[in-house]
């Protein structure tokens, strides 16, 4: 086992011990976004965000499970995957007068 797959490994376990959403994708996908995911998550943790919207916004970036989306993002802010999950009526909320 290489170091990467040792990496890979302990997030996974990380993820799944912390209630997570179980990633899809390919076997080879699944190790390496396990990684990603839980860097961005790790990046988000750091940002100053006040409750209740704090945890809003986990969650929105929780119901991301496909491994591709979050390896293709690897290089884009944490806020990349929460705004591509974000639903059409939080998208609305976010948006005064678009309702």
């Amino acid at each position: 086992m290489g170091d990467y797959d040792a990496v890979n490994a302990h997030n996974a376990a990380k993820a799944r011990a912390a209630g997570w959403p179980e990633l899809t994708g390919s076997p080879g996908q699944l190790g390496w976004a396990s990684t990603v995911r839980q860097t961005k998550l790790d990046e988000f943790d750091a940002a100053t965000i006040a409750e209740p919207v704090r945890s809003q916004m986990r969650a929105v970036l929780l119901r991301e499970t496909r491994a591709a989306v979050w390896i293709d993002n690897r290089h884009n802010p944490w806020g990349a995957v929460w705004l591509i999950n974000l639903t059409e009526d939080e998208r609305a909320a976010l948006l005064p007068g678009q309702r």
